[in-house]
């Protein structure tokens, strides 16, 4: 009976709206973790149209609750289902228990301080906010503090705004709160005189610019020079900052939309400005939607901040 049950459930098939819907990831991201990862491997309609199974959808979904505990995609992607459940329980014993002394918390910390983090957005606290943000900089390593604290409560926070349990308000309020406390963070970085230059920011029509601060900060605590633009600039102001602080690469962070029509032949116009020494790294989730013209100019894609960090790193030697 049991085995019949398993059968039907992996027969049954899902579109990829329904599978969002479910599991609150964006399209974009399952396709990303699809292509990238190899997490699941959908079935494909007559019409060529993705499917996937109510097991998939049960991995999807723990690989978020996975994501979300601070943990990289490319850590838990190709895990089972089996050991990612157990990987969720494990998760959920080190957060309710209280840690024997001497005992090493970094785990308890991380989720502790995004769940409180979580709780100072939901009652649109901003004060709160910047202080547990604050507290955790001064606890946490700063590859921690990006990877596993700010990246996953900005995600958070998209997937409550997205599902409904978020206000518009909510999401406007958090992101003022994260960027003053980024732009804080950053200034209190130092590099050398001799250190590499970056300019970084989001292209036209890009207006999120939290993944874009968040590249700065890791730039930063990588020893560059930083030359932050803002949101939804042109190719020509990227190019003339570039040249004229002598950049080894322009970094753009790509989120919303997705799908802009016009953005591929702005990434182009950008190669074909750029001096040919000049990189172009870009990163954020929506990055997926532009992988065949990011393929065609070269770029550099950071699937996530430790690619990034190894990025800037082969750059520099």
């Amino acid at each position: 009976m049991a085995d019949a049950e398993a059968e039907k459930n992996d027969t049954i098939r899902h579109s990829i709206g329904v599978v969002s819907r479910r599991t609150g990831l964006k399209p974009d991201v399952i396709r990303a973790w699809e292509k990238r990862f190899g997490a699941v491997v959908p079935g494909r309609t007559a019409t060529n149209r993705r499917f996937y199974t109510d097991q998939q959808i049960e991995k999807l979904l723990l690989l978020r609750q996975a994501t979300l505990s601070g943990r990289q995609i490319g850590q838990v992607a190709d895990l089972s289902i089996s050991e990612l459940r157990d990987l969720a329980a494990q998760d959920r014993i080190a957060l309710n228990r209280v840690p024997k002394p001497g005992e090493p918390i970094t785990l308890l910390k991380e989720q502790g301080f995004l769940a409180s983090c979580l709780e100072a957005v939901e009652a649109m606290d901003a004060p709160a906010l910047r202080y547990h943000l604050e507290k955790a900089s001064s606890s946490l390593t700063q590859p921690k503090l990006m990877d596993e604290l700010v990246i996953p409560l900005v995600q958070e926070i998209g997937n409550r705004w997205e599902s409904g349990g978020f206000r518009i308000a909510h999401e406007h309020a958090a992101s003022v709160a994260i960027r003053a406390f980024l732009e804080n963070l950053q200034a209190g970085y130092t590099s050398a005189t001799t250190a590499p230059s970056i300019v970084i920011g989001t292209p036209i029509h890009q207006y999120h610019e939290l993944g874009a601060l968040i590249a700065c900060n890791t730039a930063a605590a990588e020893g560059w020079n930083i030359i932050y633009l803002g949101a939804a600039l042109p190719a020509e102001e990227f190019v003339a900052v570039a040249e004229e602080k002598n950049a080894v690469a322009v970094a753009l962070s790509l989120v919303y939309p997705g799908d802009d029509p016009y953005l591929p032949s702005e990434l182009r116009k950008l190669r074909r400005m750029l001096h040919k020494d000049v990189d172009i790294i870009t990163g954020g989730h929506g990055s997926s939607g532009y992988l065949g013209v990011l393929e065609e100019i070269s770029a550099l894609v950071a699937v996530d901040t430790e690619a990034f960090r190894e990025i800037l790193r082969q750059l520099r030697n």
